[in-house]
Order: structure tokens, then C-alpha cells, then sequence
């Protein structure tokens, strides 16, 4: 794991690129880089780590950590991207939080109270996703495992593909959602909805969240995978 050390924007930068007066943490190895040009992914990346950590008030983060992922994608309006790296693909784009007639299952990433993305199956069983909330450190990495390209005589960690794979995670999740941090979680009627089919008010509500724009969450993957690849 790499060290960090907090970068401090001057007032002038801060107000042309629109992000708040907080400490930036930033790896040690990359300080000097981004003290002499400012790199957009490694104050994102440095933000999505410190989002992680224990006893961090993470929400107080998330604006900044949006801001970032739209300056690195001013420009892109397209409703659906494809997030990609080595050895994964994940399209990003609307999901349907109450699934469909024929199958209303949907897998979430949580944290705490709080829907951070979902997942819906596409027709190959890949996956497709839409993100609520600024991706932390966790967040991203649950995103890509779940992703994996499928090996042609493997599968997906021996499931036929990355659906099947999402399902069988989210039901072996337990109480990770005790330990604060990101965990993948399972609805099968819709989000908001028990196994016995009465609503659960405070997931139910979430259930009008607007998604995140989609290319700004492929940037906020790709700054995460970059630096977490290269550890």
C-alpha cells in the first residue's frame, strides 16, 4: 500500500477548478509530480483511498471526489460508456432499480444507509451499472472483481458468466455492511423490497436517486485502477 501525503491547493487553483478547501492526500511517490502539474486522477485517486479509511467522515468527501471525475470528463454526455481495463469491461449507464417483469433481481454496492451503484445483467449476462455516488477506493474495486472478463472454459471464478458470479457474491456478503465500508448486497424483489415483498422505506426512497453521469464514473474507475494496478 502506498504512503500518502496531503497536498494543499492554493486558493487560486481551487477557485478555477471549482473544488472545496480540504487537504488532498496524494501517494508519497507521486507528490512532487502533481506539486509541479496538477494531475486530476491522483487527487482522485488520493480522495478515494482517504474515503475508505476507518473513522473518515467519507460523505464530506464526496464533492470533491465528484468534482474531480467531471473535470477529468467535461464534455462527455453520452448516457452509456464502456469502463475497461486488462482483464475487465463493465458498461455504465441507467439501470432499472426495480428490475423488470421477468426478473426483478438487482445487485448494489451499499455503504451504511446508502446506495452507492447498481448492477442489472446485459443479454451476454455482462454486466451494466449505475453509480449514485461518488466511487470510493472500495466501491471501485468491488466493481472491477465483479467485472472480470470471463475465461472461455472458466467462466467467472467458475461461473458462467459475470451475473451469475454478481449473484453468488452478493448472497455470501453477510454483515460486511456492519464494518462500514463498501460490501455488494442482493435484492430480489427491487431495491426497497423484502424477500417477504413489504417496502423498506429508507431503500425504497433511493429508489429515485438520479444516477451519476456515465462517462464521469468510467473516469473515477480508470483513476482507481490505474494507481491500484501499479501497487
Amino acid at each position: 500500500m502506498s504512503e500518502f501525503v496531503e497536498l494543499h491547493l492554493e486558493p487560486e487553483t481551487l477557485a478555477e477548478l471549482g473544488l472545496p478547501d480540504i487537504g488532498y492526500p496524494v501517494p508519497k511517490a507521486e507528490f512532487d509530480i502533481v506539486s509541479d502539474k496538477l494531475h486530476l486522477a491522483t487527487l482522485l485517486y488520493g480522495l478515494q483511498w482517504k474515503s475508505t479509511q476507518a473513522g473518515v467522515d467519507w460523505p464530506a468527501l464526496e464533492p470533491a471526489m465528484a468534482r474531480l471525475a467531471l473535470l477529468m470528463t467535461p464534455d462527455d454526455e453520452e448516457a452509456v460508456v464502456t469502463a475497461e481495463g486488462d482483464d475487465w469491461e463493465l458498461a455504465i449507464g441507467g439501470v432499472d432499480l426495480m428490475g423488470n417483469d421477468r426478473d426483478k433481481r438487482v445487485v448494489t454496492i451499499q455503504r451504511g444507509a446508502h446506495l452507492i451503484a447498481a448492477i442489472r445483467p446485459l443479454p451476454n449476462g455482462q454486466l451494466r451499472v449505475a453509480a449514485y455516488r461518488p466511487l470510493d477506493a472500495k466501491s471501485a474495486e468491488l466493481l472491477v472483481m465483479l467485472s472480470r472478463r470471463p475465461h472461455p472454459e472458466y467462466g467467472v471464478n467458475m461461473f458462467k458468466n459475470n451475473w451469475e458470479y454478481a449473484l453468488d457474491v452478493a448472497a455470501g456478503s453477510g454483515s460486511a455492511g456492519g464494518r462500514g465500508e463498501a460490501y455488494v448486497s442482493f435484492w430480489e424483489k427491487g431495491l426497497g423490497v423484502g424477500a417477504d415483498g413489504a417496502e423498506i422505506p429508507a431503500w425504497r426512497r433511493q429508489v429515485a436517486l438520479p444516477p451519476q453521469r456515465a462517462a464521469s464514473i468510467a473516469a473515477a474507475l480508470g483513476a482507481w485502477y490505474t494507481f491500484a494496478e501499479a501497487e
